[in-house]
């Protein structure tokens, strides 16, 4: 039987089965383990991603989630499918003017780098405007993530958002440029609600994120 989504119904997408087994004890100790910080208190949220292993663009293949404890302190997490790669078309117009198109680097903690704000102006999201970020750039035209090379640090408009906002989209195609998109809008419109929470209860305004590579600790 195929699973659903319980918030809008639809059909899960094809998705690597190991990090539905992971429990916040097991996230926080890789972060901890590639020297980030878990952050502690009711709400007082620490965003992370998971790249799957496969180069393959255009899927829907990755998470992203958020550790956070609740008002007992007990440690809860939300974890959501997306991408954190850019579109097949993104990567085959690429960015020679930057020497390549951005891939987010892994298992470095941006911290502070997002604000809650307007992506493209457009929409509420979680936008690079709280400090630098570093960045791959694959600048070889082809339709495979390149996630390796030299980290190039800056403000590139890295931000957190959805993909459609009426529908499960099947394909990434130009919602990420490079950006960490959640697939489905009521997942996202669900972790605004929880970074707004986190402002709430006095923990500022900014936002760290990191991005651990699975499996956890492979080759290393």
């Amino acid at each position: 039987m195929t699973e659903t989504c319980p918030t809008c119904k639809q059909a899960w997408p094809r998705i690597p089965p190991g990090p539905l087994g992971l429990s916040p004890t097991d996230v926080i100790s890789e972060i901890e383990r590639v020297g980030g910080k878990v952050f502690k208190g009711p709400y007082n949220v620490t965003l992370f991603g998971i790249r799957n292993d496969s180069t393959e663009s255009g899927m829907w293949d990755d998470w992203i989630g958020a550790l956070y404890q609740n008002d007992e302190e007990g440690w809860e997490m939300d974890l959501y499918p997306a991408t954190t790669d850019p579109g097949t078309e993104w990567l085959e117009r690429g960015n020679s003017s930057r020497g390549g198109t951005a891939v987010l680097c892994e298992n470095i903690q941006f911290r502070g780098c997002w604000k809650l704000g307007l992506h493209r102006g457009s929409y509420p999201a979680l936008v690079q405007k709280g400090g630098k970020v570093a960045v791959y750039r694959d600048g070889n035209l082809d339709d495979q993530i390149d996630a390796s090379g030299e980290n190039h640090w800056g403000y590139y408009g890295i931000n957190c958002h959805r993909g459609s906002a009426h529908r499960l989209v099947s394909k990434v195609g130009l919602y990420s440029a490079g950006c960490q998109v959640i697939r489905d809008p009521a997942h996202f419109s669900a972790l605004l609600d929880l970074c707004r929470k986190a402002v709430d209860a006095g923990y500022g305004d900014k936002f760290s994120y990191i991005l651990l590579k699975w499996p956890f600790g492979a080759g290393e």
